[in-house]
Parts: structure tokens; sequence; C-alpha cells
């Protein structure tokens, strides 16, 4: 399949956050994390409309086009993993830190009590080449098991058993 291309396009390009609020559709741009597990992390100032909405509905889709036009769309939901005590938030926002410039442009100061790092529970993939041709779909219905997800694996896209953090 196609999974150096999609671990491409998500650390080089930016993203288009869907969501929803209430019944109105929101689409902003955003800067996707993926760690060394295949997990992509989204972060954001606490004090956001956004962070209201994705509290209200957690289900998202991410759109990234690549410089060659090709086109990845991941559906999901986000899972709030803001607790700044907890070893993996500690973890995750110093890889961001090291990884990440625009984590330094928006967070100078390592301020996490206004950060928010939402991960995507990522349950289906889409990649289109330019030419329209669909190379990769892969569907989890989340209504089936929402704690079944998939990870973006060097090797191939996994799928995962969650722990269960509600």
């Amino acid at each position: 399949m196609y999974e150096t291309e999609v671990l491409t396009l998500l650390k080089k390009e930016t993203a288009y956050l869907g969501n929803i609020d209430g019944n109105q559709p929101r689409v902003r741009p955003m800067k996707t994390y993926v760690d060394r597990e295949g997990h992509i992390w989204l972060f954001s100032p606490f004090d956001t409309r956004k962070v209201v909405e994705l509290k209200n509905n957690p289900r998202i889709e991410l759109c990234v086009v690549g410089e060659n036009d090709e086109v990845l769309t991941l559906s999901g939901r986000v899972r709030n993993e803001t607790r700044p005590g907890s070893s993996l938030f500690r973890a995750t926002l110093e890889m961001m830190y090291a990884e990440m410039p625009e984590m330094k442009k928006s967070f100078p100061e390592r301020d996490t009590t206004s950060l928010v790092l939402f991960r995507v529970v990522v349950h289906e993939v889409r990649y289109m080449r330019a030419n329209h041709q669909l190379t990769t779909r892969v569907n989890i219905p989340m209504e089936q098991n929402p704690d079944v997800e998939l990870a973006l694996c060097q090797g191939g896209f996994c799928l995962i058993e969650a722990e269960n953090k509600q």
C-alpha cells in the first residue's frame, strides 16, 4: 500500500480539520504530529471555540493535499489527552517540542496549562494520487467498536485495540 506517502503528507503538509459545531460544519488548518508509534496528534490553545466543539462532538475528518495534488483524508474521532501530570502527556509534549517548530511558535514558554493535546483515533484512511485513482482505503466502522483504531505503522496500517480511557 502507500503508508510511507501517507506519513510523509501528514508530517510535511498542513491538514484541514473538519468537524461539526451543532449543525454547522467547520474547517480549519491544523498542523499534525505523528509520533513514533504512528499515532496522530493535534494541539490547540485550550480557550478556543474548536476545543469546545470537539468536546461536544469528537468526530472529525482531516484532509491533506500534497504538492503533487495527492489527497489524503482520515476520518475518526479525537481523544482529549490533556493530563499535564501523566507520563503520556509529558512524553508526547517533549517529542512535539523537539520535532515541531510550530509548537515553539505557538507555545514558546511551554505553558502546559494553556495547551490541549488531542490524539486522533483513525477509523478510515483514503489516499488518492493526482490521477484520481484510489490507491488505499481502510475502513473500520466506529459504531461497531469505537475502541479499535488504525495506527499508521511504517510497515503498513495496523489495527490496534485501544485502551478505554473514558
